[in-house]
């Protein structure tokens, strides 16, 4: 049976959650279901690809404050999303699943699924209980490894089942294309030296500055080595790191073998990963980690830390490992990277290694869970309304 399921995020920038409900969506409208992606829109311009399925960009104000934020975000698609009908609605974040967790609250839904990629640790306490009623009040939950399934069940008492994640090898490969040497031009990558990339901008979580130590010295041992930091566009703010990271940057007298570029079209990361020799991962919280996952597609080595979620689902020869907590490990593996020796294993390995993770398998997870709440919808539900499309 045919469902029509609305896929909602947070956001139409390509963060992780985003990333994962896009291709989600393309994958069901692949399999005959009618599934619309759904989002806040702040600048209009859509979400950051066109996507295989229908889309549904709400109008949404730009707004500084992040708790305010946040309400201002419930609010928007809590309001849009009235009179709208679909089979399942489906949050990929806690602010879409407050919006439909107040659907609920006022009986206009029977129910929604969510999927938790990871959690975050508030210190403001609406944030923090925006965040627990985002699991609390689905009638579904998934997430994306056993990490945080078990998370979810010793600390939450809910039960998640793993849905994984997938990557598009049409997208992620090897083949070289006219836009990879493009690409290097227009960023000005300087000829002749080991790329080094990181993806997801600088973030605390995402262990910026024991990479950059890690870089340092790296360059005192060779100094043909340049660092690439792309991406970074996020609700959060991580102004506050970033000054420390740039202040880290301006002492060491290293600037010039640095490039960040800030949010990057989501055309030019297959080029990024395939002009750059290694990805360095060295994250602290992920959900589940994409980036190593699209890299290897692409046949680069990747540097994860040795622990979860990277250890379930990537093997001992499937990556290279650090500890996130020692530059020094970081330094070693990214050394192993360059060697000649471990490119040239994972131009073959990595794909193969990306092989196993698909988004057909990962959609056929959903399924169960849909049709439950399919089943659980009213025949009194208020019919869709008309839907204003993303901008193309």
């Amino acid at each position: 049976m045919s469902l029509s399921i609305g896929i909602l995020t947070h956001s139409t920038n390509p963060r992780g959650g985003v990333v994962h409900g896009m291709a989600l969506a393309e994958t069901l409208c692949d399999a005959g279901h009618d599934a619309t992606l759904i989002a806040p829109d702040v600048t209009g311009s859509g979400f950051f690809r066109k996507p295989r399925c229908a889309t549904w960009c709400i109008p949404a104000a730009s707004v500084p404050d992040l708790p305010t934020l946040v309400e201002r975000r419930i609010g928007e698609i809590r309001d849009a999303l009235r009179g709208q009908h679909f089979d399942v609605l489906h949050a990929q974040d806690p602010i879409s699943a407050n919006a439909l967790a107040d659907l609920v609250q006022e009986g206009r839904i029977p129910g929604f699924a969510r999927t938790v990629h990871h959690l975050d640790h508030f210190t403001h306490p609406v944030l923090a209980a925006r965040q627990e009623r985002g699991i609390r009040a689905a009638a579904e939950l998934f997430t994306v490894s056993t990490m945080w399934e078990d998370v979810l069940r010793n600390d939450h008492g809910r039960e998640a089942p793993v849905v994984g994640n997938g990557v598009d090898p049409v997208r992620f490969s090897p083949v070289a294309t006219a836009h990879d040497a493009a690409l290097r031009a227009r960023y000005h990558l300087p000829a002749g030296q080991h790329l080094i990339l990181s993806v997801g901008g600088i973030e605390q979580r995402k262990n910026m500055l024991h990479l950059l130590d890690a870089f340092l010295a790296l360059r005192r041992e060779q100094p043909d080595v340049h660092l690439i930091v792309a991406g970074g566009a996020s609700l959060l703010d991580h102004s506050a790191y970033r000054t420390r990271f740039m202040a880290r940057l301006r002492e060491s007298g290293a600037a010039d073998h640095v490039t960040i570029t800030g949010p990057v079209a989501d055309e030019d990361m297959p080029s990024f990963y395939r002009q750059a020799d290694v990805l360095a991962y060295p994250s602290v919280t992920e959900g589940f980690g994409l980036c190593p996952l699209e890299a290897l597609a692409c046949g680069i080595p990747v540097v994860v830390p040795a622990a979860p979620p990277f250890t379930e689902h990537f093997s001992a020869t499937d990556a290279l490992w650090c500890q996130p907590a020692h530059p020094d490990t970081l330094f070693m593996a990214l050394r192993d990277a360059l060697r000649v020796e471990s490119r040239d294993h994972f131009r073959l390995s990595g794909p193969a290694t990306a092989r196993r993770f698909d988004w057909d398998s990962v959609a056929s997870r959903h399924l169960p869970a849909y049709r439950r709440l399919a089943a659980l919808q009213h025949a009194d539900v208020p019919a869709s309304g008309v839907l204003s499309p993303c901008p193309k």
